[in-house]
């Protein structure tokens, strides 16, 4: 038969301690007194029983007619009065300990001293019962002597940590002299103020042995952020990840054992819980106190977390045999309690308001303890205390269990109700959350890389080069090229294709780099331009420091030959797009050539002309899908010996010979005009590529055997039964530049070109008869003697095609039929040509601006692992918008306005569809950027790229005048203001961090976004494109007011703003200014993503910062101010080694964006006398969601029907009203019909915006803390009427304005925020005004924001509360 135990108590904690008995086979009834409602409601044997628990003998009566085994005492109070002392006297064993014992708690004087004797560390301290002494020794003490106890027991508040001496003496006063906690505070105990972070460590004890629970951390503090006065507890998380496993071993050690082993040299068996309150400090544990039971609220989650039987514990500490048994806990989850609390605690509490919603908040998986409930009318739950109820939750993570015991709290609900929304907060920087660096992007390494190629890229400069790498963007000096009467600027992209593949089978990198130059800027001299920049973009699933090098090195090495810059580039770390090793590759360069001196020259193409060829060095780097099908089938591997090779090298090394660079070889013939056309032989082959520079009416007839053609080429038709027309529309069959030139001018351009070349043709025209425009003549006798010593053997069972190895020209052409349209309705005034030729050209002269030294700007960048969002969901029409953006912005970062642009498409399969939209979402951004697209490069790589996976890469180029160039870093001084415009979201960083999280949650993006206020799901919410800044940023910038400009992508604010600013001053930040939008909340929470990684890894709320003086704050809030634009901190001095970036209130932020998707929205009443310029600023604030206000502007109350502030609401929709204050007796009958109003609108708020009416004493204290005013200066200077005239005739060197709270004083209330606007030494009434109402349309929505959220408010004496 089973035993029966009872508990002593009513709380929350017996309620939990009830709730774990109840699972112990060995019970048969468990009786608590006196109980409650939801402890009756545990389970069938869980009964409540009606005993005076202060009548000791009484309970020993009812325990033996009862046949109780053991109590077990929950509270403090009758353990300190001895319950335990008398039922052992009565036989009945308990689970507590004596009177003696409990005095280690009931005792606060006693149990330092006793700490002290037995070497427990803990605070220093001093013990008082007079007021004057324990005042004296808070002046004096040697140390901050600023926490103030009660000694005895004061239900958990008797505690007071003061902000200062001050507080701490008027705490002593209160204690001994108000005798606030009666015969608890006869005596004072002052200690000294440790600083760490507090942790609960209780452990159950057998008086001999001590066995520790789960670390816990509780929440004393009633408000948010540890703010209001102390409760018993608020809630608790365990375990707690503030203490590590050495320090909490030391804990057991040296706290807990050492105090039980302490009691019983004193002559007390200490038998129950010892719960030590410790401070764990840099130094390591303190202990601030003991309590000699469970606690609440610690106990209900540590109960969560409890697997073994706690009868048998109880058993065992009861019998003396603790350490023969062995306690398990699950400290694989974590547990979360939040307790919700009545109106008005902890001062008061409030009874008999009916609870609901309890069912809600178990369907959540919530567990909920009764604290504080009995049964009301008609059998309801109503409130019967201060604590109510505690919701709590388990889950995996902490963030996650913290989430659900929020939601569960705030699916309970009661009038007055209030509870803590930040439990566990603390604790969420200290877990080993997701970074970046887990998620396979390794910030480190990429800021290696840039210090190994720097001065790589550096050897390859040439005069007009400007800036260093690192920075935003590449820049040029046009000047320093030849004299340009009217410059046109080619562009080129390419790739290397499916040769990347042969690198990596081989490890071979050194020559990629060639390949990648090569196929741009041959491109480029298709057009006549000399080459003078090259950007790269490089893709790679891991970042490998040698690799990369190499690479870059490779491609350095060719920019010297073909004589251009390495400006710049983007190495983009891609986990899950490519695997480790894996790379791709794009390039971007920039040419410049006399509009008059452009290639071709079409219409002087004519019959007669000569063509001539440059050999190629091989395949180069086009037809390499074909290579690996055509090795494939011929059974070989790139390892192999090449029997085609001269040099005894492998197949590896032949395929990977580099592609050559024309430049040198051509650019004197070009400079001399003695050139009419160069096609580059590329994709397509002669066949497809020298028809892009022929007239229509001509063609272009070629004798194969002038070729030189490579005996590779013979192995690769051999092997592959390849077609003569496949092999002339795939590879160069050894022409690698084709040129046309006039007859009389051969053989000076003979005579001028560097290097091989052979006359392979003439220009013919075209009969009647028609025709094709390439006609090669003798290719296959060119090719006979090449393939014969191949043409036995294994050979596929039909003639391959470039097709058959997964490349589809015909896909490409339709591709490109479908994009012209596209870049069309992209194009500008410089545009010159379309789609289709070699390069995209730009005729610098035609922009609107005249440039007197134009500076070029280059800019490269991806979308990274965001792609994987938009192929998952299907969704590809605003990818190039993100593409775009992350390339335009950084070219604003140095001032200049955007002209041009060109994406670069890798894909596995050429899904026409999917590429379409793609480059119809690059044309929009185009648009929104006003800069054209004027090329690209579509890669259709097999085996490069799963089925629907594809990467992107852009290439922008603006133009600057050198005057104008940002960042002006010498110029930035301390006191600047730094203004942040407003980010949609993630952007396009950060998402390998938010793929990793979401398979760790077990996450898809097809699910609800628990942050969407519209609903949607995880992939609509993360598709949202990058913000575009170009007209929103760029008129300040062509002001030349702005120092500098600051792109927030990879490195968040942290890494970002550094690239604009000396070193000698850092960026101080303050999150409360801006929105932190709701995702970053998610992301924090859902990957346990430490603040420092979240600043490092995603924008956070701001895509793009301005730094600017402060006298031009104004000018540039107000050019900006539509789009969002916000002053989110100032430049201030660094110290020595102190951190570039500052960002206060950061983890509240985080907290508030979290909850804001829960917040309603208040309705905000405005009252506005005339033209309602902050009407319009509070209008436009709630209409913007970037914002969060929080508020709608429901209601406009005018006292003039004349007001211009009328007309503004019509338009806005916002409903009006007019008071005539003819038609009320006095001022107080006018205001209570106002109230009337807001009260029949439900109007939570009231603003008033310049309301030409004093207020009445009733309506101020009627809306009291609801009601804010702004005033045009720095309160308390120069209140009342005309204070810009007051501040003129002060002489001050500043004014602004202030929002506060309105009192029935003038202009006297409590201060929200302020603005500061410098005082000119120009400076006119009418001038100073009306850059003051500048500041005001800023500050107004800020402080409104902060009122509707709840962030600010008054406390019940008229104080300001910060949450």
């Amino acid at each position: 038969m089973g035993e029966n135990v009872l508990v002593i108590g009513s709380g929350g904690r017996e309620h939990a301690i009830c709730w774990k008995l109840a699972d112990s086979l060995l019970l048969n009834k468990i009786y608590c007194a006196p109980g409650s409602v939801g402890i009756s409601g545990t389970k069938d044997n869980v009964e409540s029983v009606d005993l005076n628990i202060k009548d000791f003998a009484a309970v020993a009566d009812w325990c033996k007619k009862n046949a109780i085994n053991i109590v077990i005492v929950g509270p403090e109070d009758p353990l300190a009065n001895g319950i335990v002392d008398a039922l052992t006297a009565d036989g009945i064993k308990c689970f507590g300990p004596t009177k003696a014992g409990a005095q280690i708690e009931a005792n606060k004087d006693w149990s330092k001293k006793f700490m002290t004797k037995y070497q427990i560390p803990t605070a220093r301290f001093q013990s008082f019962t007079d007021a004057k002494a324990a005042k004296d020794f808070i002046n004096n003490a040697p140390y901050n002597a600023l926490v103030v106890k009660a000694s005895g027991l004061a239900a958990g508040k008797g505690v007071v940590v003061a902000a200062n001496k001050q507080e701490a003496c008027d705490a002593v006063d209160e204690i001994l002299t108000d005798s606030k906690y009666g015969a608890a505070g006869e005596t004072v105990v002052v200690e000294e103020l440790l600083e760490g972070e507090e942790v609960s460590v209780l452990a159950f004890s057998d008086g001999d042995t001590v066995s520790i629970m789960p670390p816990a951390q509780d929440h004393k503090r009633v408000g948010d952020g540890d703010t209001g006065p102390n409760t018993g507890g608020m809630g608790a998380y365990c375990p707690c990840p503030l203490i590590t496993p050495e320090q909490l071993a030391d804990v057991k050690d040296q706290v807990l054992q050492r105090a039980v082993d302490g009691l019983k040299a004193e002559g007390v068996k200490y038998v129950g819980v010892l719960y030590a309150g410790l401070m764990v400090t840099k130094s390591g544990p303190m202990t601030l106190e003991f309590n000699c039971r469970f606690g609440d609220p610690e106990t209900q989650v540590i109960m969560l977390l409890l697997e073994s039987d706690l009868y048998q514990i109880v058993k065992a500490c009861v019998n003396g045999t603790l350490k023969d048994m062995q306690v398990k806990w699950n400290t694989n989850v974590s547990a979360v309690g939040v307790v919700l609390a009545s109106k008005g605690y902890p001062e008061t509490s409030t009874k008999g308001c009916v609870i609901s919603g309890l069912s809600s908040a178990a369907v959540r998986g919530a567990v909920v303890f009764h604290s504080g409930v009995t049964r009301g009318a008609n059998g309801s739950l109503v409130t019967n205390g201060g604590r109510v109820l505690l919701a709590a939750a388990t889950s995996a993570s902490l963030r996650s269990a913290a989430a659900a015991a929020t939601a569960a709290a705030a699916a309970i609900d009661f009038p007055g109700r209030h509870y803590r929304k930040d439990i566990a907060r603390r604790a969420f920087n200290k877990i080993n959350g997701l970074s970046y660096l887990e998620s396979g992007v390794d910030i480190d390494a990429a800021a290696n890389l840039v210090r190994i190629i720097e001065p790589i890229a550096t050897a390859t400069h040439r005069p007009g080069v400007l800036g260093r790498l690192g920075c935003y963007s590449g820049l040029f000096q046009l000047s320093a090229m030849d004299k340009f009467k009217d410059p046109v600027l080619v562009q080129g992209t390419d790739g290397v294709g499916t040769k990347v593949k042969i690198a990596e089978v081989m490890s071979k990198f050194d020559t990629l780099g060639q390949d990648l130059v090569a196929m741009c800027v041959n491109d480029i001299l298709c057009a006549g331009a000399e080459p003078f920049a090259f950007l790269d973009y490089m893709a790679c699933g891991r970042l490998q420091l040698d690799t990369a090098a190499a690479l870059v090195k490779s491609i350095a090495d060719a920019c010297t030959l073909a004589g251009c810059a390495l400006l710049g580039g983007e190495t983009a770390e891609m986990p899950g797009m490519y695997e480790v090793g894996q790379y791709d590759l794009a390039g971007f360069a920039v040419g410049a050539v006399d509009r008059l001196k452009q290639l071709p020259r079409v219409n002087e193409i004519r019959a007669g002309d000569v063509v001539l060829g440059l050999p190629s060095s091989g395949v180069h780097s086009n037809g390499y899908s074909l290579v690996q099908r055509i090795m494939r089938e011929a059974g070989h591997g790139f390892k192999d010996k090449a029997p085609f090779s001269a040099t005894n090298r492998t197949f590896g090394e032949e395929f990977l010979e580099p592609t050559e660079i024309y430049v040198k070889a051509l650019l004197p013939a070009i400079k001399k005009d003695l050139v009419k056309g160069l096609a580059h032989i590329t994709g397509g082959g002669l066949l497809e590529n020298i028809p892009r520079i022929l007239p229509a009416g001509v063609k272009v007839k070629l004798d194969a055997t002038k070729f030189k053609i490579k005996p590779l080429f013979g192995w690769l038709q051999a092997k592959g039964l390849v077609s003569d027309f496949e092999m002339l529309r795939t590879f160069n069959c050894g022409v690698g530049m084709v040129v046309i030139v006039d007859p009389s001018c051969l053989r000076e351009l003979l005579a001028n070109i560097v290097g091989v070349v052979d006359v392979i043709g003439v220009v013919q025209n075209i009969g009647k008869e028609g025709g094709h425009q390439v006609v090669v003549e003798n290719f296959p006798a060119a090719m006979a003697p090449l393939t014969a010593p191949y043409s036995r053997g294994a050979a596929p069972p039909k003639p391959l095609s470039y097709k058959d190895s997964g490349v589809d020209i015909e896909a490409g052409d339709s591709l490109v039929s479908l994009i012209k349209p596209l870049a069309r309705s992209t194009s500008r005034s410089g545009v010159l040509g379309g789609l289709g030729g070699f390069g995209g050209c730009f005729q610098l002269k035609a922009v609107e601006q005249e440039y007197k030294d134009p500076v070029l700007v280059l800019a490269s960048d991806g979308v990274g692992t965001k792609l994987r969002v938009a192929q998952c969901i299907g969704r590809h029409d605003t990818i190039g918008i993100d593409l775009v953006a992350m390339c335009v912005n950084d070219v604003l970062c140095n001032g200049a306005a955007p002209l041009t642009v060109l994406d670069y498409f890798a894909c596995g399969a050429l899904d026409v569809r999917v590429a379409r939209d793609v480059v119809a979402g690059v044309a929009q951004g185009c648009k929104e950027a006003d800069a054209a697209l004027i090329g690209g490069e579509t890669a259709e790589m097999p085996g490069m790229y799963e089925a629907g996976a594809y990467d992107i890469a852009g290439f922008a180029l603006g133009v600057v005048e050198r005057s104008h160039i940002l960042p002006r870093i010498n110029d930035i001084a301390v006191g600047d203001i730094i203004i942040g415009l407003p980010s949609n979201g993630v952007h396009s960083n950060g998402f390998s961090l938010i793929h990793k999280l979401m398979k760790k949650a077990g996450l898809s993006l097809s699910d609800k976004a628990p942050f969407s206020s519209e609903g949607l799901t995880l992939g609509e919410e993360l598709i949202r494109p990058t913000r575009i800044y170009v007209r929103s940023v760029l008129p300040a910038l062509q002001r030349g007011v702005v120092k500098a400009v600051a792109h927030v992508t990879g490195g968040g604010l942290l890494h970002n703003l550094p690239r604009v600013m000396p070193d000698t001053v850092r960026a101080r930040l303050n999150a409360h200014w801006w929105n932190v939008q709701p995702v970053f909340a998610w992301i924090a929470e859902a990957g346990a993503v430490q603040d420092d990684e979240m600043l490092r890894t995603f924008n956070c709320g701001i895509g793009m910062v301005l730094i600017v003086a402060p006298e031009h704050q104004a000018e540039v809030m107000n050019i900006t101010r539509s789009h969002g634009a916000m002053v989110i901190g100032t430049i201030q001095a660094r110290p020595a080694g102190g951190a570039r970036v500052l960002v206060d209130n950061f983890p509240s932020a985080l907290d508030f964006a979290r909850r804001a998707p829960l917040l309603p929205k208040k309705k905000v009443a405005v009252l506005v006398s005339g033209n309602g310029s902050n009407l319009q600023a509070l209008l436009d604030a709630a209409r913007d969601e970037s914002q969060c206000l929080c508020a709608d502007i429901a209601l406009v109350v005018s006292n003039k029907s004349s007001a211009y502030a009328l007309t503004r609401a019509r338009v806005a929709g916002v409903p009006a009203v007019v008071f005539n204050h003819k038609d009320y007796a006095s001022r107080e009958e006018f205001d209570r019909a106002v109230s009337a109003a807001l009260e029949s609108h439900k109007i939570d708020i009231v603003c008033l915006a310049g309301y030409m009416r004093i207020l009445s004493a009733e309506f101020v204290h009627k809306w009291n803390g609801r009601l804010i005013n702004i005033h045009p200066s720095l309160l308390p200077r120069h209140p009342g009427l005309h204070a810009q005239r007051q501040c003129l005739a002060a002489g001050d060197d500043h004014s602004g304005c202030t929002v506060h709270f309105v009192d029935e004083g003038m202009d006297t209330g409590p201060i929200i925020l302020q603005e500061k606007v410098p005082v000119l030494a120009d400076d006119t009434e009418e001038t100073l005004t009306e850059r003051i109402h500048q500041a005001e349309h800023r500050a107004y929505p800020r402080a409104l924001r902060m009122v509707a959220t709840g962030r600010v408010k008054l406390n019940s004496q008229g104080n300001i509360m910060w949450r």
